[in-house]
């Protein structure tokens, strides 16, 4: 017990100095020399270089995960350490504990992998949590949200693997149904797995696939009832129109690029008067014609 909280503290501690503004690695120095001194020169070599060495391996292989958490934090902070922190991060995606595995996942904007490796990860972390029971938790749910997050800025890849993984019905079926939900997934193009798993004998399975079939049935009929917008769009700035997709996206919860009824109760003031074709759901484009109107009043 007492080597495990000597090295969180220690971890802890330089994670709180890697951060703080204006401390630098030499700060650590034990006691105070002259710049010039042979003895501060040695010092601000190796002890920093010590202490970052130590700091990445105990991120990768500390059988503690709250220390490998705390350590692979304090990694992100050092300065030109790109290429070991994108090796600590790949390492830990792959980390028996989930909560290490998505400590890699909120650090995966700071280095550069693969979309596919990024997609893999994502899904694999989803899993690991959804097939734990004591773990599982909606995907609404903040400690599934840079997951989901990571899927829909590869929407194209992450579709691509769901379809894949859907190919075969197993446990992870109905989550990965629920995943397809979010993104914009190609029913029309996976209509044979689809019929498949609507076959299902568990009748979760079966409700989410009609969930998809609904979802998609609507979006063709609004496709096919929406006014032409396109002169009236001519009008409008397009930096009124980037801000009603900021707007949109932050109350989309169904990746539809629209709100419904349910999504924009949480807005301070309805969009309901900018659904033109009146199909219970507002655009990006009839969000962005609204507050054109308004500006003008």
């Amino acid at each position: 017990m007492w080597k495990l909280f000597h090295r969180s503290s220690i971890v802890l501690m330089i994670a709180f100095l890697a951060q703080a503004p204006g401390v630098q690695a030499n700060d650590f120095a034990i006691e105070e020399q002259e710049p010039n001194s042979p003895a501060a020169s040695e010092t601000d070599a190796k002890y920093p270089e010590q202490i970052v060495d130590r700091l990445f391996e105990m991120s990768v292989s500390d059988p503690s995960a709250e220390i490998r958490i705390n350590a692979l934090q304090a990694c992100a902070n050092i300065p030109d350490e790109g290429d070991r922190l994108k090796d600590a991060v790949e390492h830990c995606l792959d980390a028996s504990d989930f909560m290490v595995r998505l400590t890699a996942i909120q650090l995966l904007d700071r280095v550069e992998l693969k979309p596919q490796r990024e997609v893999d990860a994502a899904i694999d972390y989803l899993e690991m949590r959804y097939q734990n029971p004591e773990r599982r938790a909606s995907l609404n749910h903040r400690s599934m949200s840079p997951a989901i997050d990571v899927l829909k800025s590869h929407s194209d890849m992450a579709n691509a693997e769901l379809s894949d993984r859907l190919e075969e019905t197993g446990p992870m079926t109905l989550l990965h149904l629920q995943l397809a939900g979010l993104l914009d997934f190609d029913v029309a193009k996976n209509a044979d797995r689809l019929n498949d798993r609507s076959k299902s004998g568990d009748q979760e399975v079966r409700r989410e696939v009609v969930s998809l079939w609904a979802k998609y049935f609507a979006s063709v009929a609004t496709k096919q009832s929406q006014p032409d917008l396109s002169e009236k769009l001519k009008e409008i700035n397009p930096k009124l129109l980037s801000y009603a997709e900021k707007i949109i996206s932050r109350y989309d919860q169904d990746g539809s690029k629209s709100l419904h009824e349910q999504e924009w109760q949480k807005m301070l003031m309805s969009p309901a008067p900018a659904d033109l074709n009146h199909d219970g759901r507002v655009t990006i484009e009839e969000y962005a014609l609204l507050m054109h109107s308004r500006s003008k009043k």
